[in-house]
């Protein structure tokens, strides 16, 4: 049997290979599964309002990390993501397809907020993980709404929870959710 390291993946994204793995998908094609813990001893950077930019960020502090290390095999993250990592692999790494699997994001407020539109976004920072999907989901729907220099992200760790928790807490004003994250929110506002 072909033994695969593959890192740990959240369900909202990688809820196919998890199916496959409880389900002895794998097993039945010959490949022993091996999950690599890629949140094991990483420190999330916190809320960083003053980084505006992923620019000269890392792309592998969390998707991609333990293969750039040589401890896993493949690893699943947002295509375009994906794509960044692939242009910065010292391991000639290569995105291999795409999900079949359609993930949820948004752009989410506090229950206070007089935020209702898009367009009231406008000059207002958005904490996003950059080199993440719901990064990249952020300008593609703001960009249906706002002309580009009034778009405004900051840089906001990746699990959806701290994201949320500041925007709850003041911290950050608007920030994108995945679920279940994004019900959580939606639950918080009634």
């Amino acid at each position: 049997m072909k033994k695969l390291t593959l890192e740990t993946t959240a369900p909202f994204q990688g809820l196919p290979e998890l199916v496959a793995y409880d389900e002895g998908l794998f097993e039945r094609e010959g490949l022993q599964i091996e999950w690599a813990d890629r949140d094991k001893g990483n420190k999330f950077d916190p809320l960083a309002t003053n980084i505006v930019s992923p620019k000269g960020l890392n792309p592998f502090l969390s998707h991609g990390k333990m293969l750039e290390d040589g401890r896993a095999d493949m690893y699943n993250a947002c295509e375009w993501g994906n794509y960044c990592r692939v242009e910065e692999t010292t391991k000639a790494s290569r995105q291999v397809g795409r999900r079949a699997i359609l993930t949820y994001g948004a752009i989410a407020v506090g229950p206070k907020s007089s935020v209702y539109t898009p367009q009231q976004l406008a000059n207002i920072t958005v904490g996003v993980p950059f080199y993440f999907g719901t990064h990249y989901l952020a300008l593609q729907l703001l960009e249906g709404f706002l002309p580009r220099h009034m778009i405004k992200v900051c840089s906001a760790p990746p699990p959806s929870y701290s994201r949320l928790k500041a925007v709850l807490s003041g911290e950050v004003e608007a920030a994108t959710l995945t679920e279940p994250h994004i019900s959580l929110a939606e639950k918080l506002a009634e």
